[in-house]
């Protein structure tokens, strides 16, 4: 029973930040992130790949004239700001989906003479078959974001829906990488 050997890999990452902006601009020619809702939760709700953050959580300032802000422009429920907060909260206000990866190998040694042997190796990769995803709103390597991923504004004009807002469309790792299993035999002479 002896002559086993085992390597593992284990990686465990916090998600990517994501910044969610404004659904329109409050000034002409600037741009605009989102406020946070206090009391809510960013990522509450489904939190699953049709709606990983949850709209209600943010909002943004309303659009500026020269008098100053007006009230419910963009929508109703846009916070009356003016000078620099005008232009909304901080970038990166929530993380998205972590990266959870295990890869496992198993070796064992069978003497064959005085100077051979031969190794059985096994290898597992992402052995827990776990999905990585990217954020909402990612568009890059090959992949095209969803249209609409990172716009809240469907909710405070109908709450019940959310059109595609906090919806993911792809994922982290290589497409549609599931477990991998490989076994070998290799002889040593």
């Amino acid at each position: 029973m002896g002559g086993w050997s085992a390597n593992w890999i284990l990686t465990l990452q916090d998600g990517q930040p994501i910044t969610v902006p404004c659904s329109s601009g409050t000034t002409a020619g600037t741009t605009c992130y989102a406020l946070l809702v206090p009391a809510q939760d960013p990522i509450g709700g489904p939190h699953d790949v049709n709606q990983w953050l949850n709209p209600a959580a943010f909002t943004q300032p309303c659009k500026l004239s020269a008098a100053g802000p007006v009230a419910d422009t963009p929508f109703k429920g846009c916070v009356p700001l003016t000078g620099l907060g005008a232009l909304g909260g901080a970038p990166s206000q929530v993380t998205g989906p972590g990266f959870h990866r295990m890869d496992l190998s198993l070796f064992k040694n069978f003497q064959t003479s005085e100077r051979t042997h031969l190794e059985f190796r096994a290898a597992f990769f992402n052995i827990a078959n776990h999905p990585n995803f990217h954020a909402p709103g990612f568009g890059g390597n090959g992949v095209v974001a969803i249209p609409g991923s990172l716009d809240f504004s469907p909710f405070y004009k109908e709450p019940s829906s959310v059109g595609t807002f906090g919806k993911i469309g792809a994922t982290r790792d290589a497409p549609n990488d599931p477990r991998q299993i490989q076994f070998a035999l290799k002889f040593y002479f």
